[in-house]
């Protein structure tokens, strides 16, 4: 299975280098690759036009690595050659639409990120536990000429929200797993190191956390919200495509209905009457299982991710006088079924819950609140759990994410 762990850059590990000189390094190595990336891209596309003479190889295929090394000698050669890799496989995914003049040639922007290969970083663990990554960012003409050396050693954050980072991260130093093409790259002002991997089935069978819970609920403003019973990491998946489809179909429908009376079925049969609307019902069958198996994926995926092998799931049984859920007009137990299909498979366990109130309940003190309707934000009134001055470090709470909390600290032996 592949995966991918990113880390924040704290700072150089070599205190002769201060972080406006490795920022300043950084933004410039990410114009450059910018650079290099377009001209490829332009090049690919003259190539398939045939229109390309210069940087063809003995075989006739496009080679632009030796214009590349001209032009930017300080990049090394791996960083070089992972960009024009990228720049063609983007290509070659949108060559037919570009071609058929349906779509513009994909342009990289001016921040896009740095690709490491595997043979220019390494991880690195020390004594205590920490870990490094040793990035080889300038080439010897370039380290000549910056007075830098050519591999900097990078301090990695410990992701402490993630306890998934620091096992991947001793598997990398250890190399038990297959590493790929990291990347490099900003957000806001923060540096970040992203490595893929590849794990074997066997491994991903193992590992999980005994006191770790997920707890997966049906949320009222999006589809589904995740939460875990000791990590602080959540997530939902947006109800915006599922309401969307809806009205789709109600329109679809809607129309069906009316074009009855001019579209020549009249007068010739039931059967031959509801064929129209037989062949919307088996289209909006056939969404509903692809988008619960894509659902059901995600959450058993993110469970895997998490060393997580215990999901508390929302039975999902509210009462007409509640406010109903985003997906009330949806086959929740065929989407029920294929997670616990799909974790079993993965050898995580899945349990039902049913919990009266289960919005109302506060999940960090336990007392019940009374309903704010259809308000999306949640705040205590006895702990002032939600409030932004009472937990910084939890951010902005939801009612949804509340109620996925609740089911992740329900108890087992509490359940019916």
């Amino acid at each position: 299975m592949q995966r991918s762990v990113k880390l924040k850059i704290i700072r150089p590990d070599n205190e002769n280098i201060t972080w406006e000189e490795l920022g300043y390094l950084f933004r410039g190595l990410s114009f450059k690759v910018c650079r290099m990336s377009n001209f490829c891209m332009i090049r690919q596309l003259l190539h398939a036009l045939k229109l390309e003479t210069e940087l063809l190889n003995q075989q006739g295929h496009l080679y632009c690595y030796p214009r590349l090394a001209e032009e930017f000698p300080e990049v090394p050669t791996g960083i070089i050659c992972a960009a024009e890799t990228r720049a063609r496989k983007l290509f070659k995914r949108n060559a037919k639409a570009v071609l058929y003049s349906e779509a513009s040639l994909p342009r990289f922007r001016n921040d896009v990120s740095i690709p490491i290969p595997v043979a220019s970083y390494k991880i690195i663990r020390d004594a205590n536990n920490n870990f490094y990554a040793d990035i080889q960012i300038l080439s010897r003409q370039g380290a000549k000429t910056q007075k830098l050396p050519g591999r900097i050693r990078l301090v990695l954050a410990d992701n402490w929200r993630d306890k998934s980072a620091r096992i991947a991260l001793r598997q990398i130093s250890e190399g038990t797993v297959k590493r790929g093409v990291a990347s490099l790259f900003r957000e806001k002002k923060d540096w970040y190191f992203q490595i893929p991997y590849v794990t074997d089935a066997v491994n991903d069978a193992v590992v999980f956390d005994p006191g770790l819970v997920m707890g997966v609920t049906f949320g009222i403003h999006d589809a589904l919200v995740y939460a875990f019973s000791t990590l602080l990491k959540r997530g939902a998946i947006s109800g915006e495509e599922v309401l969307a489809h809806q009205k789709k179909f109600m329109e679809r429908l809607k129309k069906i209905r009316e074009q009855y009376n001019w579209s020549g079925r009249k007068g010739h049969g039931t059967k031959n009457a509801l064929k129209p609307v037989v062949q919307l019902n088996e289209k909006e069958k056939n969404y509903r299982k692809l988008v619960n198996n894509r659902y059901a994926k995600w959450v058993v995926d993110i469970a895997l991710k998490n060393r997580c092998g215990t999901i508390h799931l929302d039975a999902a049984n509210y009462p007409d006088s509640e406010k109903k859920i985003l997906l009330s007009r949806w086959p929740l137990y065929d989407l029920k079924e294929k997670i616990k299909q799909k974790a079993e498979e993965k050898g995580i366990q899945v349990a039902e819950h049913s919990i009266d109130d289960l919005r109302t309940y506060c999940s960090y003190c336990g007392k019940k609140q009374e309903s704010d309707g259809e308000r999306r934000g949640f705040v205590c009134k006895s702990c002032g759990y939600g409030k932004p001055e009472k937990n910084k470090h939890a951010g902005y709470i939801s009612t949804d994410y509340n109620a996925a909390r609740n089911l992740a600290l329900y108890k087992l032996e509490n359940a019916e």
